[in-house]
């Protein structure tokens, strides 16, 4: 494989509720310490996912504004910001077909194992398109 096959992603590694996930960085227009702010434009990413009732707590918050590339804002609460790091697109796996359409409509797209871990890949831009046609 030439290394221009190797397309290589920053991704912003966080996690709620004792689940990993990432975004790729280019999503992220900014990051702010969440200080108990409520807004129209501004989503809890469990409520975003479709995590059943209110169970998940929230150890350190932050806000994550996401391009949206329209009028509008976006923006979601996330829990532990753990990471950002630079992988190989190769890396990431496809969800398999059984799965890939309820996944598709959370916007998650692909799985990278990290550190004895399975971290699910979160495409912000489609979640929007899918739950917030609004927004777009």
């Amino acid at each position: 494989m030439s290394g221009e096959d190797d397309i290589r992603l920053e991704l912003l590694f966080f996690s709620v509720g004792g689940v990993h996930f990432a975004v790729d960085s280019g999503q992220v227009a900014g990051i702010a310490t969440y200080d108990g702010e409520q807004a129209d434009d501004l989503f809890w990413f469990h409520e975003e996912m479709g995590y059943d009732g209110n169970s998940v707590s929230y150890h350190s918050p932050n806000i994550v504004t996401i391009r949206t590339g329209g009028v509008s804002s976006y923006r979601v609460i996330i829990d532990s910001m753990e990471d950002i790091a630079e992988f190989s697109q190769n890396d990431i796996r496809l969800f398999p077909p059984l799965l890939e359409v309820f996944s598709l409509r959370r916007g998650m797209w692909g799985v990278l194992p990290r550190h004895g871990r399975m971290v699910l890949l979160v495409d912000f831009k489609r979640l929007i398109r899918e739950i917030r046609p609004d927004i777009n």
